[in-house]
């Protein structure tokens, strides 16, 4: 049995057991006692330390929690040990065998002209940063390229500030050796800044991108924040806004059909209303609403009080709640077009003997709230709800001497049976006066039956040399078709063999010229 301690190691906490604890001890002991005389030293154990906690870290990536004496062992070999170095600084190699790594890019600001975006991009690639300040002043030829890939770099890119991410960014190797001969070369070279002339010219426009980087950042930041705030608050009157039509009766259009003093549950179950396909769209929804409101609470405090930390496990959860939402409502959508693929009709005819070569045709309350004020004393039974649906209204010549009316009930149902009893449950009202016939824009569906694609088609067969005369709102619901040219625009009407026209039709205008002599 091994007893396990949790150490700080660089900033990093980790769980080590006492084998391996004491061969780290003893290692670092035998670097301080190593570099105790070197200029720098506290800055090299510190890099060290650094370097030794992200190679541990990679274990517990890998699935290891608990650092063991092999780790250690591992970790000492890549690092190398001080007996391996020179103490001759004449002596001293310029590499030691260690971990390669693939690099970094990084702003080196050591060898900056105005940010270091170029000195880090040629200290990746290993080559002078000139040619890649003169690869973007070429770019920036072109529509600004240069300067737009340059700002953008310098708002990404971190800055190369301990010894690691500086040899990181030269992809160079990583140990005692590498970390020793890097801390001696700092501030002993001579920069390369060409003549004073260029250097303060770069020295100015330095500090003109930095004060407009600046003012990006903070522009960037207060956007962030109000899209932030514009999201929480978003998220508080949908909730306001769902609760109110779930509790508010009111009047809904729904395409061609129309509610009366509804709620929104009872106008979704009239919209899906077999009770399989209905659950299905209760989940479909459900997943919707929690994995829309998850996202937009999160991301929200993410971009208002930068609170709680980014945990992308948590936006992978509401991204999978999102999919699994759609894939339910589609499920849904796929369940209910197989409910209604079944269509049947019922048909109704009726023939009445015209009194006069005359006929009226009138319109029913066209107004939804005044339809419920039934013709000619018709009543409506009181404890059923009913919603309406527009007609389609054709008015057609017929070689006869009477008028004959036809209605075509028609629904659709998961079966032919289902559906020509929802066709049956279509209510209609007319009446019939002498020459006057008034008919209702509307018909009505029981709210139980559902929507099942009820349709109402009133065909009126008019005899041939009727005189017709068409109320307004009748006329425009009347099909196109029934009309010869402009006729349905309004107008006393006459039935011929083609259809309705106007009875008298105005007569165009002369343009003869006339002469005088």
């Amino acid at each position: 049995m091994k007893k396990n301690f949790s150490v700080n190691i660089g900033g990093r906490i980790f769980n080590i057991d006492d084998d391996a604890y004491e061969s780290l001890n003893n290692y670092l002991a035998r670097l301080r006692n190593f570099f105790a005389t070197e200029q720098g030293y506290q800055e090299i154990i510190a890099d060290i330390e650094m370097r030794i906690a992200e190679l541990l870290d990679l274990q517990k990536e890998n699935g290891n929690p608990i650092i063991t004496l092999k780790h250690i062992e591992d970790v000492i070999a890549n690092m190398g040990e001080p007996d391996q170095l020179s103490d001759s600084e004449t002596e001293r190699p310029q590499s030691a065998p260690g971990i390669k790594t693939r690099g970094k890019l990084y702003r080196d600001r050591d060898n900056r002209q105005i940010a270091g975006v170029a000195a880090g991009i040629a200290a990746w690639f290993g080559i002078d940063p000139v040619w890649v300040r003169l690869i973007f002043a070429a770019f920036t030829l072109f529509y600004a390229v240069g300067i737009i890939v340059y700002v953008v770099l310098w708002l990404i890119l971190p800055v190369a500030q301990t010894t690691s991410e500086k040899l990181e960014m030269q992809r160079q190797s990583i140990n005692i050796n590498t970390l020793r001969n890097e801390l001696a070369s700092a501030g002993t070279g001579i920069q390369k800044t060409g003549s004073s002339l260029l250097h303060s010219i770069g020295t100015f426009i330095r500090f003109v991108t930095e004060v407009v980087a600046r003012v990006f950042t903070f522009l960037f930041h207060l956007i962030g924040r109000l899209a932030g705030l514009a999201m929480l608050v978003g998220v508080i009157f949908m909730f306001i806004g769902i609760s109110a039509a779930s509790l508010v009766r009111e009047e809904m259009n729904m395409g061609d059909y129309q509610l009366d003093t509804t709620t929104l549950i009872h106008a979704l179950q009239w919209l899906v209303p077999g009770p399989d396909v209905r659950w299905l769209a209760y989940i479909a929804i459900f997943l919707f609403l929690i994995a829309v409101t998850g996202l937009l609470i999160y991301t929200g405090l993410r971009l208002l009080l930068k609170w709680p930390p980014l945990r992308w496990q948590v936006v992978i959860v509401f991204v999978l709640l999102l999919v699994a939402g759609i894939l339910t409502g589609v499920g849904a959508i796929f369940q209910y077009a197989r409910s209604t693929e079944r269509v049947a009709s019922v048909t109704k005819r009726q023939s009445i003997v015209m009194k006069a070569n005359h006929l009226h045709l009138a319109s029913g309350p066209n107004e939804y709230k005044q339809y419920f004020m039934p013709l000619a004393g018709d009543t409506i039974p009181g404890n059923v709800n009913y919603a309406l649906g527009e007609i389609n209204l054709s008015l057609r010549p017929v070689p006869a001497d009477s008028l004959f009316v036809t209605f075509i009930n028609s629904a659709s149902a998961w079966q032919e049976s289902q559906a020509t009893g929802y066709a049956g449950n279509i209510s209609y009202r007319y009446n019939l006066q002498d020459t006057l016939v008034t008919l209702n824009p509307y018909f009505m569906i029981p709210q139980t039956d559902g929507m099942r694609y009820q349709k109402l088609d009133v065909i009126i067969g008019i005899p041939i040399n009727t005189i017709v005369e068409i109320d307004e709102p009748l006329r425009w619901r009347a099909n196109y078709s029934d009309f010869i040219e402009n006729s349905r625009d309004g107008g006393t009407l006459i039935m011929t063999t083609s259809g309705l026209k106007l009875k008298n039709p105005p007569v165009a205008e002369s343009d003869t010229l006339v002469q005088t002599n």
